[in-house]
């Protein structure tokens, strides 16, 4: 449970990100920078105010610290291009969103007004390790950039389940690796013992090794059955 002055320091932090991300006339934007912020508060997940990696960015940035199911730390830095959504502003109100591809035809050039890149904290030598998750970019848009966010969000938060859906394939890889260190460094929950960690590694090899498609299903109902007590429902 957070302090009393750790709860005013993540309040002045939350109201830093939704002055500093909205922008007027932007009210889809705007609605889904104030998601991200109650999802990160419902998830106990940290806002860090310059705690993020640049890179060649500009404009205004931040981090979200969340921690998975697995114990791995990750760290989502969040940039926001202010002339972007600016752009995207100036005649939002003539543009018709009944038609389904209206979206995918505004992001085509501005779904960078939100930016993120994801990084797990690797006990062995305090580095942050980059790793790539994120929807289908070759594909038109179908949701505002921070809604995208909150759904990445959502699924580092659990990544432990989510690495047994077939899209997640970095994930799974990833894990091979994170969910070993986390362990041993102590960050998974104190119940979690070595059969059930590497019995989860196992399953995750089986799906990664998979050679068709059928082949991971099978992998994955079994997976399922064993670690949760689920069926696949599909």
């Amino acid at each position: 449970m957070k302090t009393e002055l750790e709860e005013k320091m993540n309040k002045q932090k939350t109201d830093w990100v939704l002055k500093h991300f909205r922008c007027e006339g932007l009210d889809p934007h705007n609605k889904s920078i104030e998601w991200i912020c109650e999802t990160a508060e419902e998830l106990g997940a940290t806002l860090d105010i310059g705690g993020e990696s640049r890179r060649h960015y500009s404009g205004n940035s931040f981090a979200i610290r969340v921690r998975g199911t697995s114990g791995v730390l990750y760290r989502i830095s969040v940039h926001y291009r202010p002339r972007f959504a600016q752009v995207a502003a100036q005649r939002f109100e003539e543009i018709d969103f009944s038609d389904e591809d209206s979206i995918g035809l505004l992001m085509r050039p501005l779904k960078y007004m939100l930016d993120y890149e994801i990084h797990w904290l690797d006990d062995r030598d305090g580095d942050w390790v980059h790793i790539c998750i994120h929807g289908r970019r070759d594909l038109p848009a179908t949701c505002w950039p921070g809604d995208e966010l909150v759904t990445t969000l959502l699924t580092l938060s659990d990544d432990l389940r989510q690495s047994l859906e077939k899209p997640m394939n970095t994930l799974r890889s990833t894990l091979g690796k994170s969910y070993m260190i986390a362990w041993c460094s102590g960050n998974t929950h104190p119940d979690v013992t070595w059969g059930q960690m590497s019995n989860h590694l196992k399953h995750l090899r089986k799906m990664e090794n998979a050679n068709s498609e059928e082949e991971f299903y099978e992998a994955r109902n079994i997976a399922l059955s064993e670690l949760y007590g689920e069926e696949d429902q599909s």
